[in-house]
């Protein structure tokens, strides 16, 4: 998948808030007293078949990392994890069903009791494929939708085709697959959001988030093709809104309106307990955020746990996220990685 600021706020800094209240996550408890993560959110290739106007990972075709992970390492770093009790999983790309060893990764998982999401593109989710992951016990599948017709998807998500993503979701209810959307923002698209959540639900999804789309990856170099005027984000959060009444009980709506400063000022204080593992084995803070606190290449994950319980008290950490205050452009050097 070509993952927006919504996707990775979700799995990064556990939250999806809805007005003030942040959406519960597996990775919410706080990380000090665990001896390991409670949720890892693994960008397990930076390939992907599309090449959205948005990601914030600037995947695409022939984008894979030159050094992402063996599938020695990949087992071996997986076996880690296991053998930690980590409870909960999720892996994401670039697109990961386009992975060489996707479904032993996914097997090896489940087959451990760890409760694994799959966040993709939905280009891949033949009916084959779909029974296939129930069969195999993934407790979900997150998919990006990001426009509410053809005609803003196609536009967004480059080579992307609408029809194949809605059959794929259609592909995952028939086989009784949990399902979770997602929807980033754009001057193109935030008039559809109320029909994308009506979509979201006739299609059998339990949960749909949103956010405020972010300067960085490919959207630094789109913006102004992307960013919603403030009016904009006005009517589609007060859509939202009403969403989350019409569906109480029904369909989780979640989305966080606040913006991303507010959100890392909290994680400052409040770090969610997870990694974020990049293709090459690279661990960050947060996805939010430049800084890397371990390289399990080089590190086992009991150290580099240790490390990132005191990397969140780093002052080059605080510092930039004071900074964001008075330049919010900052998100667009995530990329340039800080080891903390």
């Amino acid at each position: 998948m070509t993952p927006s600021v919504t996707e990775k706020l979700q799995k990064s800094s556990s939250l999806g808030y809805t007005g003030k209240n942040p959406a519960k996550h597996p990775g919410e408890t706080g990380s000090g007293d665990l001896g390991a993560p409670l949720y890892v959110a693994w960008q397990i290739t930076n390939e992907c078949n599309l090449a959205c106007l948005h990601c914030i990972e600037e995947s695409g075709p022939g984008k894979a990392f030159k050094d992402e992970l063996t599938k020695e390492q990949v087992f071996a770093v997986l076996q880690q994890l296991v053998d930690h009790q980590v409870p909960y999983m999720s892996f994401s790309g670039g697109e990961p069903m386009v992975h060489p060893h996707f479904w032993e990764m996914v097997e090896f998982v489940c087959k451990a009791g760890v409760q694994l999401k799959v966040e993709t593109n939905g280009h891949f989710l033949t009916p084959e494929a779909c029974k296939r992951l129930k069969d195999l016990g993934v407790k979900a599948v997150q998919v990006s939708m990001d426009g509410g017709s053809k005609e803003t998807f196609n536009r967004m998500r480059v080579h992307g085709d609408w029809d194949k993503m809605v059959a794929g979701l259609k592909n995952l209810k028939a086989a009784g697959v949990p399902l979770e959307i997602n929807y980033s923002p754009t001057k193109f698209n935030t008039h559809e959001i109320g029909q994308a959540v009506d979509l979201a639900y006739e299609l059998g999804a339990y949960s749909f988030y949103t956010g405020r789309t972010m300067y960085t990856g490919n959207a630094v170099r789109t913006w102004h093709l992307l960013v919603p005027s403030d009016e904009q984000y006005a009517q589609y959060f007060k859509t939202l809104h009403e969403k989350t009444a019409q569906y109480d009980g029904r369909m989780r709506v979640y989305f966080h309106e606040m913006g991303l400063l507010e959100e890392l000022r909290y994680r400052l204080e409040n770090p969610a307990a997870l990694f974020i593992i990049l293709p090459n084995g690279l661990v960050k803070l947060i996805n939010a955020l430049p800084f890397v606190c371990g390289d399990l290449r080089e590190s086992g994950v009991t150290a580099i746990w240790a490390n990132f319980q005191t990397a969140w008290k780093d002052p080059k950490v605080a510092q930039f996220v004071a900074d964001m205050a008075t330049d919010e452009k900052l998100t667009s050097a995530l990329h340039k990685w800080v080891r903390v």
